[in-house]
């Protein structure tokens, strides 16, 4: 009986595999924030609340923070998840518009661009035309 061995899929690039390793560690940062650190801010040490004006306005402020917060981090996710399935899938490192290599020093920089440095400021300079 003849065994046949099956090829394991590459994951990502091995040229990708620092930023691909920077992204799968800032997202499991960005997670464990989501999850625990904020509510465990939030928490008094000794469990006794107060509860006057100042402390509700406090508690409302932080609650607003907070939400604003998440909002960032789940965009950031969404953003890094893209970065990582678009590594792995091979389709990582190319503008999203014109086609073109995006340069190794700007995927440093911002490792879930998906714009090179051209497209991103006409794309920002359509933005600033229609809303002024």
């Amino acid at each position: 009986m003849k065994t046949t061995k099956t090829k394991k899929p590459r994951a990502h690039r091995p040229r990708y595999a620092a930023l691909r390793k920077m992204l799968v560690e800032r997202r499991e940062e960005l997670l464990d924030q989501m999850h625990g650190g904020l509510a465990d801010s939030r928490r008094d040490p000794l469990g006794a609340r107060f509860d006057d004006l100042a402390d509700r306005a406090n508690d409302s402020l932080y609650d607003e923070l907070a939400r604003g917060l998440a909002e960032i981090a789940t965009a950031d996710l969404r953003k890094i998840e893209r970065a990582i399935e678009k590594i792995d899938n091979k389709a990582y490192g190319r503008c999203e518009s014109c086609g073109r290599r995006i340069p190794q020093a700007r995927l440093r920089m911002l490792p879930f661009a998906d714009l090179c440095v051209e497209c991103q400021r006409e794309e920002e300079q359509e933005a600033a035309d229609s809303a002024g």
